[in-house]
Order: structure tokens, then C-alpha cells, then sequence
């Protein structure tokens, strides 16, 4: 018997200084890789404090 299995893509961003890091949900890990500069410069300029950002895709069994 075969899982059926679902892609969820998330951007995970981290920014320095700040708990844990915040996630952004995505269809696609293109969608992902595109916005990742521009959502790294507006957490940039909201925070003030240094980003760092991974688009991750994680296949997950479906419920």
C-alpha cells in the first residue's frame, strides 16, 4: 500500500534577534524562490535587524 503524499512549500524567515522564525505558504517552490528577495527586504525594513530566508518544500502524508 502506497501513502498518498502532499508537497506543502513554505518560506521560512528568520530574523535576527527575534524568536523563532515566521512561515509563509506557497503552491509552488518557484512562487517560493520568486518573492524571497522582496519579502526579505520588507522584513529587513520592519525589523531593522538582519533576515535570513529558505523556501523549503515538505512532502507530508494526506490525511
Amino acid at each position: 500500500m502506497t501513502a498518498m503524499l502532499v508537497e506543502r512549500v513554505i518560506l521560512l524567515l528568520f530574523v535576527l534577534g527575534r524568536g523563532g522564525p515566521a512561515t509563509v505558504d506557497f503552491d509552488t517552490f518557484a512562487q517560493c524562490e520568486a518573492a524571497r528577495p522582496q519579502l526579505v527586504a520588507v522584513y529587513q525594513d520592519m525589523t531593522g535587524n538582519e533576515v535570513f530566508a529558505r523556501c523549503v518544500a515538505l512532502k507530508l502524508p494526506a490525511k
